[in-house]
């Protein structure tokens, strides 16, 4: 928190800078804790209630502590219209945590993700940031399972693939051809 409380103290005294100390607080600590509401407000000159409503209005700002596994359910249309739905309903039964909750002791939890473009892997969930799917109702409750029970899970089901920026690559070079588009051969 002294970090935070430090790297807090370089930017403005302006309201304007008030989302850019809440990604300061979750960089830094992994959360928005109300200790780090209340630095920022101080900081700022707003009122707790004021950070919060801000922190609480985007969903990427947690308000718990990071679980050491994370599981992340995705709520894009694609993944929601082939069950992912009911992927939720099977973690959160199975983790014993609702949507945005840690289970005991922060050994896991379920939060909200934004579709991030993986839906030939719908339904899926990332778990600690890796797209894992397509899943199954038996595969969900097999991967929940292995997550209570403290197992890695990051290389099952298999092809697990890792969200990355996108990067350009020069086709011709991969894929071969000449400039009239045949395939070499």
């Amino acid at each position: 928190m002294e970090r935070f409380a430090g790297l807090l103290q370089q930017l403005p005294r302006s309201k304007g800078e008030l989302l850019r100390a809440l990604h300061l607080a979750q960089e830094q600590l992994g959360w928005v804790s109300k200790d780090a509401i209340r630095l920022i407000g101080r900081h700022l000159r707003m009122t707790d209630a004021e950070v919060y409503g801000a922190a609480t209005f985007y969903a990427e700002f947690r308000h718990s502590p990071p679980p050491k596994t994370l599981v992340t359910w995705c709520s894009g249309p694609s993944c929601r219209v082939v069950g992912g739905d009911r992927l939720r309903r099977i973690l959160e039964v199975e983790l014993g945590c609702q949507l945005g909750e840690n289970g005991p002791d922060d050994e896991w939890g379920m939060w909200l993700g934004q579709c991030n473009g993986t839906c030939e892997r719908a339904p899926m969930i990332w778990v600690n940031g890796r797209v894992v799917g397509p899943l199954t109702m038996v595969e969900t409750v097999k991967l929940a399972r292995r997550i209570r029970a403290g197992e890695d899970v990051v290389e099952w089901p298999q092809r697990p693939i890792k969200i990355a920026p996108a990067t350009f690559v020069d086709a011709e070079a991969v894929y071969g051809g000449d400039e009239h588009g045949e395939g070499a051969g």
